[in-house]
């Protein structure tokens, strides 16, 4: 989180795990299996900005006001807000 925005966090809990079935096969025959791990944190300090190359924006936002993202992200979002276990899943890839 400090590298990107300049906010320390703590992690709160593991929210989530998943991993893809099938091996990534590249080009060259190079093979990798992804695994995302996602945690709930909290902010601890510091002040959110730009701060790094990769980043164009970094903001707050109200959960009912989120901007648009792919449902995989939401997914991760709801499931950091609910008081569940820790959530694993094994999916295909394409």
């Amino acid at each position: 989180m400090y590298e990107e925005t300049a906010v320390r966090c703590e992690v709160e809990r593991i929210v989530l795990v998943e991993t893809l079935r099938k091996p990534v096969v590249y080009p060259n025959g190079d093979q990798c299996q992804f695994m995302d791990v996602t945690f709930r944190c909290r902010a601890v300090g510091g002040e959110a900005r730009v701060n790094d190359d990769e980043s164009t924006e970094v903001g707050w936002f109200e959960v009912d006001d989120l901007p648009e993202m792919k449902r995989f992200s939401l997914l991760r979002i709801e499931k950091a807000l609910a008081d569940e276990p820790t959530w694993f899943r094994t999916t295909a890839s394409d």
